[in-house]
């Protein structure tokens, strides 16, 4: 009993990698995603030939989170707040979407006329200021009970001192309302910065009911079919967590499925020698592109979901557009091309599917330029195959007629609009900063990514790119490679000057103990990496920079401390301000379970004669040869135009490139002007 299993559910399929580390052997499946996604991800399994009785682990990654917000498709949810401070949610930091723009359509996930409010004050300090009654928790109660609320949230003013107010009302409040989920601020980002408290709780209250719903149903069909462990999930964080806990704090994978992506496409770069990479996930809905210096996916500690929804929890950093195989082209009331970010999902989906879908997609493009086969099957179930005419049709009377164009001409033309958006993804992630996407290479992941990673990176000056051996199923690889991870972060908000190493030793050496405690009562890992953190800034500052303390808690007296803020401020910016004084606004260490790292080449593709087609180019029409992925031995290296099809996925190698077939197992294009 010793195979692993990861599972990435997108909006389009749904991918399933097996490894068994004791044989070597890897299985995959990938199949089309179904309305209840559970389903669809035990299909998945069946399809891949999974022994559930053999299985040891299961790892999601999963998008619930993130299209309930998205779609502001959550639950009903309660805020509770310090008296005169209901209307946090709404005056958030007074920003706008756009630059010019001064107006917006922001709303929050839950309205005003769901917000309530309790007399308490706890001051910045952690003293308590005006203490809670009997009376008006029992209130409070009353009155959410009578709301019908599916969730409650709790963020009273300053929980992130002192959480006793908080841990009281929530005691209470579960009490007197049993069945419906409370979320307290203090359990999720215990730092100050109301707003970003009272948003990350809400988000985690918002979610809650309909990730309870979801991860039971698999938790419940995966013991049905057999498995008998927990199953774990991936966090945000590119760490993983036991599905309980995914219960509790939902808000913790609003980007899994994205962050398995990132880690896969970390270690399959490092695997071929390339550390400095930027990823980029082309699925059927989204595009997800992340900037990974040195090996390892940046980190922040707030990320914006949407506008006016800020998340204050380590995440990737992922920044997403709707650019995929599905999204829709379309000519505006002024007769420009537009292509997403609205998209055909998996139902009805492109209308090469042949299930109902009429709209052009980037994929009905594709098909029509012949760098996907007419008739060719997708994924691994043999449920659907490509139809060009439907394609043809698609393309030519919703843009090909409306511009004047030949329908190669407007299959050209979507690409171009669609590569175009997604390079804008990538500067933004590498450009904007402050990294030169000429020394990174670009890792091409998704279902729909090797057709456009290489004109992707001439676009954008990479001269290389990384295709992994199984493309369109790394986030499920993700999963399978993926580290169990806690955070933990503890307010300070004070200058240096006034702190001694004896106090900042007791917080990192506590966040160690509990970590390295709950990784192993939660039965993920015995082999336990700390690092600790900190952030800081120049006294006045608002935004901070984070500083790597290493693993070490002890020794961090007011110079030490002051030393390597210096370094990491001098680093980021450039110099330093000599007059200020520094702060230490939060400390923050990340305790991580490493896993054993499964097969990351996966050769089970069997071989195919090489064949001959017509790809258009946005340089002409080329008699391009077809090879299947197993033709591409190791070491051998292939001038392109070329294009590679595996089960998962097909690859497209333009003209004036050379792809190499790497010892790892990934290939790797390299692109010249």
């Amino acid at each position: 009993m010793s195979a692993s299993a990861g599972v990435d559910v997108g909006g389009t399929f749904t991918d399933i990698t097996i490894a068994d580390p004791e044989t070597g052997r890897v299985t995959v499946a990938k199949v089309p995603s179904t309305a209840n996604q559970a389903d669809g991800l035990v299909h998945g399994l069946h399809e891949a030939g999974v022994s559930f009785e053999e299985l040891a682990t299961l790892v999601h990654g999963t998008t619930v989170a993130t299209n309930a917000i998205l779609e502001r498709r959550g639950a009903s949810v309660a805020l509770v707040t310090t008296a005169g401070f209901r209307d946090v949610l709404e005056l958030r930091r007074r920003d706008r979407p756009h630059t010019y723009g001064l107006t917006s359509n922001y709303t929050p996930l839950t309205p005003r006329a769901h917000c309530f409010e309790i007399t308490e004050r706890i001051t910045s300090t952690g003293a308590v200021s005006t203490s809670m009654t009997e009376t008006d928790i029992a209130r409070l109660a009353d009155e959410l009970a009578a709301g019908e609320f599916d969730a409650v949230a709790v963020c009273l003013l300053n929980a992130y001192a002192n959480p006793e107010h908080e841990r009281l009302l929530g005691d209470a409040l579960r009490d007197r309302l049993p069945g419906t989920p409370v979320s307290l601020s203090h359990e999720l980002a215990a730092e100050a910065g109301e707003f970003e408290r009272a948003s990350t709780v809400t988000v985690n209250a918002y979610v809650q009911p309909k990730m309870r719903d979801y991860l039971g149903s698999v938790r419940d069909q995966l013991r049905s079919a057999g498995f008998g462990h927990e199953m774990q999930v991936m966090q945000s964080s590119g760490g993983l967590m036991p599905v309980s806990r995914a219960i509790a704090e939902p808000a913790r994978t609003a980007l899994s499925g994205p962050a398995a992506g990132t880690v896969a496409a970390a270690a399959i770069a490092r695997e071929a020698g390339f550390p400095d990479v930027i990823s980029a996930d082309m699925g059927g809905t989204s595009f997800d592109v992340a900037l990974i210096p040195g090996g390892t996916p940046a980190v922040s500690t707030l990320t914006q979901l949407d506008f006016g929804i800020p998340l204050k929890l380590p995440m990737v950093d992922i920044h997403t557009i709707g650019a995929g195989g599905g999204s829709i082209a379309s000519v505006d009331r002024g007769g420009v091309l537009q292509v997403g970010p609205r998209s055909a999902g998996a139902i009805p989906g492109p209308a090469c599917y042949g299930k109902g879908g009429t709209e052009p997609t980037v994929t009905d493009a594709n098909v029509v330029l012949g760098r996907l086969p007419s008739g060719g099957a997708l994924g691994t179930g043999g449920g659907l195959s490509l139809d060009y005419s439907a394609a043809e049709h698609a393309v030519r009377v919703h843009v090909a007629d409306p511009l004047g164009l030949s329908t190669e001409h407007a299959a050209l033309s979507i690409v171009a609009v669609a590569n175009a958006r997604m390079a804008g993804a990538i500067r933004t992630v590498s450009v904007d900063a402050g990294a030169d996407p000429r020394k990174f290479a670009l890792v091409g992941f998704g279902g729909a990514g090797p057709l456009h990673a290489v004109e992707l990176a001439r676009e954008i000056g990479c001269a290389q790119v990384v295709l992994p051996p199984r493309p369109g199923l790394a986030c499920a690889l993700g999963c399978l490679v993926a580290d169990a991870r806690v955070d933990f972060t503890h307010s300070v908000e004070d200058v240096v000057e006034h702190l001694d190493a004896a106090t900042v030793e007791k917080v990192l050496a506590g966040h160690a103990q509990r970590g390295t405690e709950q990784l192993r009562t939660e039965g993920l890992s015995d082999d336990v990496v700390v690092t600790h953190w900190a952030e800081m800034s120049y006294q006045k500052q608002l935004h901070t920079v984070s500083v790597e303390l290493g693993d070490t808690a002890s020794g961090w007296d007011v110079d030490r401390l002051t030393s390597v803020f210096i370094d990491a401020y001098r680093a980021q910016y450039g110099g330093m301000l000599r007059s200020a004084a520094a702060r230490l606004v939060n400390l923050r260490t990340t305790v991580i379970g490493r896993r054993p790292v499964p097969p990351l080449a996966i050769t089970d593709e069997s071989e195919r004669p090489e064949q001959y087609r017509r790809v258009v180019f946005a340089t002409g029409a080329v008699d391009t040869p077809v090879v299947g992925r197993s033709s591409l031995h190791a070491g051998e290296t292939v001038n392109g135009p070329l294009v590679v099809e595996q089960s998962d996925t097909t690859i497209l190698v333009p003209p004036g490139t050379r792809v190499l077939a790497h010892e790892s197992g990934s290939l790797v294009v390299e692109v010249q002007a």
